[in-house]
């Protein structure tokens, strides 16, 4: 899973093409700035999607109980 911590990672290492008369390229930093709104997209996606299993285990887990305590299937 990804994390902020590969975020971090990939902005360290992000160079940008310098123009000739100084400065930055305008495109370049654009292209950039996509791959990286990119990467916030996937860690997002992967973390809610964990977090997401969670919850879903615990609603699992809750309704397991709740079945025992009222006599229903104690396997769930």
């Amino acid at each position: 899973m990804r994390t902020m911590e590969d975020i971090a990672q990939a902005l360290e290492g992000m160079k940008f093409r310098k123009k000739w008369m100084g400065g930055v390229d305008e495109a370049d930093v654009w292209r950039k700035l996509e791959e990286l709104q990119k990467l916030y997209q996937k860690v997002y996606d992967e973390q809610a999607a964990y977090y997401q299993g969670l919850l879903d285990e615990r609603d699992r887990a809750l309704l397991r109980l709740r079945n025992r305590k009222n006599g229903g299937d104690p396997h769930g």
